[in-house]
């Protein structure tokens, strides 16, 4: 399964909110972390197919370019990495 993870950093809480419900909402992905990080800033990282974490980390990035600070999406990642990312947010995946 090709699975990829991509992150949004925001400079607003209010922002933040935003963009993970449009993160969501654009494509198939899966919310792994959607929090405050320090006063003010707010990271969305999420999982998913390549082209749908894609999808979703342009939307956020396109429609708040103004207040988002930074994005990556990374491509097939070595899967001890996503049991690392939940140990770290207290989720699991499916």
């Amino acid at each position: 399964m090709a699975r990829a993870i991509g992150m949004v950093e925001c400079t607003t809480v209010s922002t933040g909110f935003k963009a993970a419900d449009e993160m969501a909402k654009a494509a198939d992905v899966e919310i792994l972390q959607a929090e405050v990080t320090c006063p003010g800033k707010f990271v969305i990282l999420v999982a998913g197919e390549l082209s749908a974490v894609r999808a979703s980390v342009d939307v956020a990035a396109g429609k708040y370019s103004n207040k988002v600070m930074d994005t990556f999406v990374l491509g097939n990642p070595h899967e001890s990495i996503f049991p690392a990312t939940v140990s770290y947010t207290h989720l699991t995946l499916p």
